[in-house]
């Protein structure tokens, strides 16, 4: 099989099922925090168990500030503590890998301010409450 080589160009990403800002995202990651589990041993033949760990996954955003209404910037500090809905459409035009994580994540004010005569970003880390949804491009459609 050869090898497939994808660049990152275009998401979509709604939050509150509503609120679409893609077009002010920079990067993103969807990461899984989640830890193995504690060995625990027992003298049964197999000898080893691990304890169930709990979910622990977060999604980093990097993005332009937006400071008007309705703006990203705006929305995240108007919102911040709440928990709402997010979908994050990978690959949306590509259909053979279109790929979707859904969720909800508990909302957290951006800090604000950077050096001067750069263009104003600011970085997140929201806590996804559970494991996102994973649906891959056959599901999507259906």
């Amino acid at each position: 099989m050869s090898a497939v080589i994808n660049k990152l160009k275009e998401i979509t990403f709604s939050i509150d099922s509503v609120t679409t800002f893609n077009c002010q995202i920079k990067q993103w990651m969807v990461n899984n925090n989640t830890e193995d589990g504690e060995r625990q041993y027992t003298f049964c033949p197999d000898g080893e168990t691990r304890d169930e760990p709990d979910d622990d996954y977060t999604l980093d955003l990097t993005f332009f500030a937006d400071w008007k209404t309705s703006g990203i910037s705006e929305f995240f500090w108007e919102n911040d503590g709440q928990i709402v809905a997010f979908v994050l459409d990978h690959y949306p035009n590509v259909p053979t890998q279109h790929v979707r994580w859904s969720g909800n994540v508990r909302i957290k004010a951006p800090s604000v301010g950077g050096e001067a005569r750069t263009n104003e970003e600011q970085t997140l880390t929201l806590a996804i409450i559970g494991k996102p949804v994973f649906t891959n491009n056959a599901s999507i459609g259906a």
